[in-house]
């Protein structure tokens, strides 16, 4: 089943099972590739910012999912990743202001207990 309509099935699902197995480079440069020639699928932006958040580049993967965000504004996933990522800055501030827009647009159970979790343990 193809996940959007203009993309290269094949090297989206490479790229994905790379990532999946912690081929962070080889999976990077596949989603950037697919990016070029697709840059409005968030899903594509998503993906380089949880890379980029597994490399502990955190200001790269908060870059990325600000894109998903200009695609997705209600994108309760994106201000939760950015959250985990200003959190590993040291940016409470920036963190909390990015877990309560995540808790706003929430639609899921498991990511709004993740959301929970991540305030009480951070006293946010």
């Amino acid at each position: 089943m193809q996940l959007f309509e203009k993309i290269d099935e094949e090297k989206y699902q490479i790229a994905k099972n790379l990532y999946e197995n912690g081929v962070l480079h080889g999976a990077k440069n596949l989603f950037l590739e697919l990016i070029l020639s697709n840059p409005f699928i968030w899903q594509l932006w998503f993906s380089i910012g949880a890379i980029y958040q597994r490399e502990k580049d955190y200001i790269e993967a908060i870059k990325s999912y600000n894109i998903v965000l200009v695609l997705d504004k209600k994108n309760a996933n994106a201000y939760f990743h950015i959250a985990e990522s200003f959190l590993s800055l040291n940016e409470n501030k920036k963190a909390a202001i990015n877990l309560e827009l995540a808790d706003k647009y929430c639609q899921d159970k498991n990511l709004e207990e993740k959301i929970q979790i991540l305030k009480k343990q951070n006293n946010l």
